[in-house]
């Protein structure tokens, strides 16, 4: 019986000093990785790093985190940012948002997050570089607000990312439950007043290929650009605007998409009129994407019905035989 109190008690003061030696480590792996971005130019602040969770867990507080990357605009604020793991495996990482709404923006685009209820599970591999494996978001309640006004809510939501046998490419899951488009979306996209306010269903599956893996070095250096995007599913239903989506798009290296996605409109006459209305269509197009698009439809046993290939080559979309543009850009800083 004495020896295993003894036995106790040793395993006892070997895990608490593996406690405090992995936690000094940490909160210094913390302040030279912000004095290293510091030194690259970045603004890397943080008020207080509050470290708690002893004896299975570590709890990592950041109070008041700003991070500014000034060669590619992205910029992230928050007022506090929990970061919970495992004691035996400090990799398997869970990210609380705060209360307060959280700020990101890129060149691009600038939002406001707030998501009282949201946590990210990062399950990173092991190794020098830690990869990552996955990476999936849920959450109840849920606010993006652009700096002109209120983007969408929803009241619940859940993505996810998970590494494949190639270490570049990764399956993607995306599910959200009534989002709410909000006015300026609406505005846009001239709804008539009785149009429904939330989405009936969104949901994607895919996966994306980058051009390299997502590790550790993707914050301090070139961001991976995804190369492959295939879309096994994605359905967005909203009142009598019913869209399923699939297909494959291959991407060079100054962003630019081609391929082809299979597009199934149900009721594709209100798609139609708010493509109209919301000036996606060029004016002087109008009349004869409508011809098309009528003879299209009447190919099928259901007129209601359009089934569309969105194509992209040579830097143009086009919308089955109709010019749509340049193709969009499917580049990140």
């Amino acid at each position: 019986m004495r020896k295993l109190v003894w036995t106790i008690a040793v395993l006892g003061v070997l895990w608490g000093g593996w406690w405090m030696l992995a936690t000094t480590a940490l909160q210094s792996g913390l302040n030279t990785w912000l004095a290293e971005r510091r030194a690259d130019g970045w603004q890397a602040d943080v008020r207080a790093i509050e470290l708690s969770g002893f004896p299975f867990k570590f709890n990592v507080a950041l109070d008041t985190l700003a991070l500014s990357d000034p060669k590619t605009g992205l910029r992230l604020a928050a007022d506090r940012l929990d970061v919970v793991a495992p004691a035996y495996w400090p990799a398997d990482v869970t990210v609380r948002l705060p209360q307060t709404p959280v700020h990101i923006a890129t060149p691009p685009v600038s939002l406001t997050i707030t998501a009282p209820d949201a946590q990210a599970a990062v399950r990173l591999r092991p190794g020098l570089a830690l990869e990552l494996d996955r990476i999936s978001t849920t959450g109840g309640a849920l606010q993006i607000d652009l700096p002109q006004g209120k983007l969408l809510t929803a009241q619940g939501f859940s993505a996810a990312m998970t590494q494949v046998e190639t270490p570049e490419t990764y399956q993607f899951a995306l599910d959200a439950t009534q989002l709410v488009p909000a006015g300026i979306v609406r505005s846009a996209l001239s709804l008539p007043v009785d149009w429904p306010l939330a989405l009936d269903d969104l949901s994607a599956q895919g996966t994306v290929a980058f051009d390299a893996p997502l590790d550790r070095f993707t914050l301090e250096n070139r961001r991976p650009q995804p190369r492959e995007i295939s879309v096994q599913h994605a359905t967005l239903n909203w009142g009598p605007l019913k869209l399923n989506l699939q297909g494959a798009l291959r991407i060079d290296a100054s962003g630019i998409p081609d391929g082809q996605l299979d597009l199934l409109v149900d009721n594709w006459r209100d798609a139609f009129d708010l493509a109209q209305k919301s000036g996606m269509i060029a004016p002087n197009m109008i009349a004869q994407a409508e011809i098309m698009l009528n003879a299209l439809s009447n190919l099928g046993n259901d007129p209601s019905q359009l089934d569309l290939k969105l194509q992209f080559t040579q830097g143009r979309a086009f919308l089955g035989p109709i010019p749509i543009g340049p193709a969009p850009r499917l580049f990140h800083p």
